[in-house]
């Protein structure tokens, strides 16, 4: 129903004087990896199908939304002077596919983007062992398993049936690798995958749940990416306030090492998590803007530590991306 209304206003021009009203205000899209394996989609809005990323960048290149850089639209909306349907595409994390297929398209439609990159996995490289626990509850058959002696906190049996008891399964893996120092994590989780039946290949050599490696993040700067920062251990601020400072100093750093000595002053909130007492201290840090996850558009004089964004993923239809960056979905929104 929701996607034939949207057609029907899209059809009828709808959108086109959507897009008239909030011509001035910032557009922000949101991605995170991309999926790259055989295997069915793993993670609706966190790892995307590669070839409808590509499919979405060239349509966005043929749109009547201005693709601009991060840094710039910042200062424009800032200063009330932006082109009429601005557009800002930001990716979060650093996932290998950013460097091995988000990057082509890109550069294959000349749009400019930036990447948030949380390094901790950048600078060790393996799986980001929370993202695949949550892989292997969800892909393991049904079953009881005993994973005693793994990883600390798995001694009793781990059910796998139903989605509720896969969602159950998922945090007791994520909270077991989190435990764990890198190198038993990476041992730990590749144990766990073999004992539930689901195994390592093709997801851990094709590196699908891996980051960049640190000559990639190098070589996308060079061809133009955008490296901001994302902490250096992706800890959320609703959880890991008191440690804000400390992950961008470490975050920076890292990206230091990498690029240079090049400054990022653009951050985005792990997790999305947002807790207003990090206001302050991005500001003592000399960070310019930080998004969020929350959906809408940016007016003029938006706070900058709170720009929002549309996240976009494999179930999000081309009429629905079209609806939030005509400004439809914000001016419903603002009746309600």
């Amino acid at each position: 129903m929701k996607q034939a209304i949207l057609g029907s206003l899209r059809t009828l021009g709808g959108f086109a004087a959507a897009r008239a009203l909030t011509a001035g205000k910032l557009r922000i899209l949101c991605y995170h990896g991309l999926w790259t394996l055989d295997a069915p989609p793993f993670g609706n809005r966190l790892f995307m199908p590669h070839r409808q990323f590509a499919d979405r960048m060239t349509w966005l290149a043929g749109s009547p939304y201005p693709v601009l850089p991060l840094g710039e639209a910042v200062d424009m909306l800032a200063d009330d002077a932006l082109p009429k349907g601005a557009t800002v595409i930001t990716i979060d994390d650093g996932w290998s596919s950013t460097y091995t297929h988000m990057l082509p398209a890109l550069e294959a439609c000349g749009l400019p983007a930036t990447v948030y990159v949380s390094t901790y996995y950048v600078e060790n490289d393996g799986p980001v062992a929370n993202v695949a626990a949550n892989y292997l509850a969800e892909r393991a058959p049904a079953g009881t398993y005993d994973l005693a002696g793994v990883l600390p906190g798995l001694d009793a049996p781990l059910v796998l049936g139903d989605a509720a008891s896969r969602d159950r399964a998922g945090d007791l893996l994520r909270t077991a690798v989190d435990d764990v120092g890198f190198q038993p994590r990476m041992v730990g989780l590749a144990e766990v995958a073999n004992r539930l039946g689901v195994g390592t290949e093709p997801w851990w050599s094709q590196r699908q749940f891996h980051l960049m490696r640190p000559e990639e993040v190098q070589d996308a700067a060079r061809r133009g990416l955008d490296i901001q920062l994302h902490t250096h251990r992706h800890k959320g601020l609703h959880r890991y306030i008191d440690a804000l400072p400390q992950e961008l100093a470490d975050n920076r750093a890292s990206l230091a090492a990498m690029l240079g000595g090049a400054h990022q002053d653009h951050f985005c909130y792990p997790s999305g998590g947002f807790d207003a007492r990090g206001e302050a201290m991005l500001a003592e840090a000399g960070i310019k803007s930080a998004t969020l996850v929350t959906e809408g558009l940016n007016a003029p004089g938006t706070n900058p530590y709170r720009l929002r964004r549309f996240l976009d993923g494999r179930t999000v239809s081309e009429a629905s991306i079209d609806a939030y960056l005509s400004g439809i979905l914000d001016i419903a929104e603002r009746l309600r």
